[in-house]
C-alpha cells in the first residue's frame, strides 16, 4: 500500500526528503510552501529585464567537503566552478582580503611582511592568549588582537546579530579560516560550485517525480496532519506549538537594490567594516551564471534587523554564551519529539544555521532513517 506523506516546505530540506521517499517507491510526497516558489531561500530567478539572475535571499555558493553530497546534487544539476572570495572595504585602506591573510596584514598595518613566519610573528605580538576561549571575542583576539578583532569582527557582529562578540559561542568564530599567506579563499572547502542553471534548475530536477506533486501559497494548518502518514515540516518549531514557551529569537536581513550604469568592486560580495548598517554589498554580474547579457548594475546591499522587523522572515537561529535560545529550544524539541507522526527539520525547524551541504546530508539521513522504521 502506498502511503501518503506530506512535507512542509520546498528548500533543501524538504525537497530532499520528498526525492528520497518517492525514489523508495512506497510512498507519495505533497510538498507545500508558503511562498511563491520553490528552493527556499536559494530562490534564484532571473530577471528578465536586466538579464540577471538574482538570489532573491543573498548570495548562495555551494560548497563542501563531502563529495558524496556533491555527487547526490550532481543528479540534478551540472556545475560552474567557482572559488568563492570575499573582500572587505576598510575607511582609509581600501579593499582588503577576507579572512586576513597576508595582504590584509600588510595593507591594514601598511608592511610588506614577505612571508608566512613574519606575519606569524606579528599576528602573535598583537594577539591575547586565551587558553580556554568562552566567547567569539576571545577566539578572535587569541589569532589576531583586540584591534583587528574589532574592526573585522566586533562592528560586524553588532549589525549582523545586534550583540557583541563577549555574548555570541566560541564556535561562531572557530570555523574562520586563519591566513598566514596570500590565500584569498573564503573557504576551504574542496568543492565550490554554482549549479549552471541556478538553484531553481536544480529543484525543478530534484522534485520532478511523478509521485511528488507541489502546491505553492499554501499554509500549513494542524488539521492536514490527519491526512498524511507522517509530516516532515521545517515551519519554525516554536510557531507550530503556538509559542507556548516564547518566541525563539532570529535574524533577518532587508535587501536594498539599485540600479547603476558603472561599478566597480574586486569581488561579487564585499563586507562593510563601518558602524554604518549594512554587512554586504553584492554585484550580481560577477557570479557565474548569473551575468546573461546584462547592460546594468545591481547592486543589492544587506541590512540585517529582527525577524519582527522583516514580515518574521527567519534568517539565522540567534544562539548566545548564556544559553537562553538554545535552552528554549530544547523545550520545544522535547515537545515535538512526543509527536510520532510528525519530523521537524530544516534551519527553522530544528534551529539550526545549516549550509547547504549540511542541510543535505541532515535530511538524507533523516529519510533513511524514517524509510529503515517504515519498512
Amino acid at each position: 500500500m502506498i502511503a501518503d506523506i506530506l512535507i512542509v516546505g520546498a528548500g533543501f530540506a524538504g525537497a530532499v526528503i520528498a526525492r528520497q521517499l518517492a525514489d523508495s517507491g512506497r510512498f507519495n510526497v505533497k510538498v507545500i510552501d508558503l511562498r511563491d516558489h520553490i528552493a527556499g531561500n536559494a530562490h534564484d530567478p532571473i530577471n528578465p529585464d536586466l538579464n540577471l539572475r538574482v538570489h532573491q535571499y543573498g548570495p548562495h555558493i555551494f560548497h563542501t567537503n563531502d563529495q558524496r553530497i556533491f555527487d547526490y546534487l550532481s543528479r540534478f544539476t551540472e556545475w560552474l566552478p567557482y572559488r568563492h572570495q570575499v573582500q572587505a572595504w576598510v575607511d582609509d585602506v581600501g579593499y582588503v582580503p577576507l579572512p586576513i591573510n597576508r595582504t590584509t596584514i600588510n595593507r591594514v598595518y601598511s608592511q610588506n611582511f614577505a612571508n608566512e613566519g613574519a606575519v606569524r610573528a606579528f599576528l602573535n605580538s598583537l594577539r591575547i592568549p586565551y587558553e580556554n576561549p568562552s566567547n567569539a571575542r576571545q577566539v578572535a583576539e587569541n589569532v589576531f588582537g583586540p584591534d583587528l578583532t574589532e574592526l573585522f569582527f566586533g562592528r560586524y557582529t553588532r549589525k549582523m546579530w545586534d550583540l557583541d562578540l563577549t555574548e555570541l559561542p566560541a564556535e561562531v568564530l572557530k570555523r574562520l579560516p586563519i591566513r598566514y599567506d596570500d590565500n584569498a579563499d573564503y573557504f576551504n572547502d574542496s568543492i565550490q560550485a554554482m549549479p549552471a542553471d541556478g538553484y531553481i534548475g536544480l529543484f525543478k530536477k530534484l522534485l520532478d517525480h511523478p509521485a511528488i506533486s507541489i502546491v505553492l501559497n499554501c499554509e500549513f494548518d494542524k488539521a492536514m496532519e490527519h491526512e498524511y502518514f507522517h509530516v516532515f515540516n521545517s515551519m519554525p518549531i516554536d510557531v507550530y506549538f503556538d509559542e507556548c514557551f516564547g518566541r525563539l529569537p532570529y535574524r533577518s536581513i532587508k535587501f536594498e537594490h539599485q540600479l547603476v550604469a558603472k561599478h566597480h568592486q574586486p569581488t561579487p560580495t564585499i563586507n562593510f567594516t563601518d558602524d554604518g548598517c549594512y554587512t554586504r554589498q553584492t554585484d550580481w554580474r560577477l557570479y557565474p551564471g548569473c551575468n546573461l547579457g546584462a547592460e546594468q548594475v545591481l547592486l543589492t546591499k544587506e541590512m540585517p534587523c529582527r525577524d519582527e522587523d522583516n514580515r518574521f522572515e527567519r534568517y539565522y537561529p540567534v544562539k548566545t554564551v548564556s544559553g537562553e535560545p538554545q535552552q528554549l529550544y530544547k523545550r520545544y524539541k522535547a515537545k515535538a519529539e512526543q509527536l510520532k507522526h510528525m519530523t521537524f527539520i530544516g534551519r527553522c525547524g530544528q534551529y539550526i544555521y545549516y549550509d547547504m551541504h549540511q542541510v543535505v546530508a541532515n535530511s538524507l539521513k533523516i529519510a533513511q532513517v524514517f524509510l529503515e522504521r517504515a519498512s
